[in-house]
């Protein structure tokens, strides 16, 4: 594919694509936890890119841009399930974790699930800084470029996403008291 002229910088999309497309299927996955829709929003990430690549202003990224319509594209996803009454939550999400072994995995696993559990809980915002920032390792300034926040807000968004969920697995049981965070 050859590349693409916009008025400030050139883009190859096919490059693009090959770069950015499995991190993006990875969010997508993570805040849909389904690879069917996950799949249908990295694609039509890259025709919105396409089509609008005019409109692309060059003081960003181009990934920041494409992790924006990604995360856009799922909010819209997840509005439209909610009209429909088909959400469906993260059971499925991949906490990366480091195997251990007997006793010790059989906890890891059973932590991993009510993580899980407690995750439906967080709101789409909360749930996509708390992916951004711990899964995909993305900087906060990075975050808000991406959800069109303030670095402060989308700071505060995660610190309120963990601590939703230490409160809500400490209520179930699963965390003992420990010291307050920061």
């Amino acid at each position: 594919m050859t590349p693409v002229k916009t008025d400030k910088q050139e883009i190859d999309l096919d490059v693009c694509y090959r770069e950015f497309a499995p991190r993006l299927f990875a969010v997508a996955y993570r805040i849909l936890q389904n690879q069917t829709d996950a799949l249908d929003v990295v694609q039509e990430c890259f025709l919105r890119a396409f089509r609008n690549r005019k409109k692309f202003e060059a003081r960003a990224r181009v990934s920041t841009w494409l992790y924006r319509i990604t995360v856009n594209l799922c909010y819209d996803l997840l509005r439209k399930r909610t009209r429909e009454k088909k959400i469906e939550y993260l059971d499925n999400y991949d906490i990366k974790s480091v195997p251990f072994d007997g006793e010790k995995n059989l906890q890891q696993e059973k932590l991993v699930g009510q993580i899980k559990q407690e995750m439906k809980k967080l709101t789409p915002k909360q749930r996509t800084v708390f992916i951004l920032r711990l899964y995909e390792a993305l900087p906060y300034n990075e975050i808000a470029r991406i959800t069109r926040s303030r670095v402060g807000t989308v700071k505060a968004t995660y610190f309120q996403s963990v601590m939703k969920l230490r409160r809500l697995l400490r209520q179930r049981g699963v965390l003992k008291n420990e010291m307050p965070a920061g």
